[in-house]
């Protein structure tokens, strides 16, 4: 089944009331007492943490986007359940990131988002809505669209007054590559922009991307790794849609199309991400 601009934007709409339905439930949340757990699947602790917050947030947003799921044929990729297939039978599926940034959002601070993507098959993002409960600021947009915050249409925020700001993951910091990265843009930022560089490291993935295009010149950087673990589909698919629409061309670390549909698992560690605005 071929989604046209129509069923697109009918599906952005569906996509927002969900997000700010489960963004409302989060934000009352935020900075109460709530119980935090482990996955248990390794890697970082920002990826493996996970509060009764997440799971009830990715509860309301299934139910608001059941009826979607039902009429359009879609599938189905939750972080917070199984991966049941779906992603590859189906010609287009929902992802979902109840609390894109849960380590933030259980340090009490900002940085936390809900993130909503529809992917075709192909492993294309085709609509995103990322939220921001906290600072109550809605991105939206369809592929070939324009981008919305608040219901304005967004452009990217370009100040060539200041330096380079390089957002990175709170698990890279600990890397032993990030020093050198860090040094190395600080170069470009000095004898492009002539101003230092900017180290942002508190915020999730998808405030990372919002962040790109909020305050450029700016880059996110998520540099692959052979340890299984880190980014999914999920924690991208909103964002590289608004970044695309944007003007801003998602890859991974090797510059290469992004695939959030890959047959063999959902996450994207031998890839990596980069989202940039020079």
């Amino acid at each position: 089944m071929e989604l046209n601009i129509k069923d697109l934007e009918v599906l952005r709409e569906i996509a927002k009331k969900a997000a700010l339905k489960a963004g409302k439930h989060v934000i009352a949340c935020f900075g109460t007492d709530f119980k935090i757990g482990s996955k248990n699947k390794g890697g970082s602790l920002a990826a493996d943490v996970v509060t009764e917050v997440d799971i009830k947030s990715q509860e309301i947003i299934f139910s608001s986007l059941q009826e979607s799921i039902k009429n359009y044929d879609l599938g189905w990729l939750g972080e917070e359940s199984e991966d049941d297939k779906s992603r590859l039978v189906k010609d287009y599926f929902w992802t979902v990131d109840p609390i894109d940034g849960t380590l933030p959002f259980t340090k009490k601070t900002p940085g936390f988002a809900v993130a909503i993507g529809l992917v075709n098959k192909n492993g294309e993002a085709v609509v995103g809505v990322a939220y921001d409960p906290y600072h109550d600021h809605l991105y939206d947009a369809v592929k070939g669209g324009k981008v919305y915050k608040d219901g304005t249409e967004f452009t990217i925020q370009y100040n060539k007054n200041k330096g380079l700001t390089f957002y990175s993951d709170l698990s890279f910091v600990s890397s032993g590559a990030h020093p050198y990265l860090v040094q190395s843009l600080e170069k470009i930022s000095l004898e492009k922009y002539n101003a230092p560089l900017k180290v942002v490291t508190h915020q999730g993935a998808v405030m990372n991307a919002m962040g790109v295009l909020e305050n450029a010149p700016a880059v996110y950087i998520k540099p692959h790794r052979d340890k299984q673990g880190g980014g999914c589909a999920w924690d991208f698919a909103a964002s590289a849609c608004i970044a695309e629409a944007a003007g801003c061309m998602p890859t991974d670390y090797f510059g290469n199309k992004i695939n959030l549909n890959k047959e063999e698992n959902t996450y994207m560690n031998n890839e990596g991400i980069k989202y940039e605005v020079w």
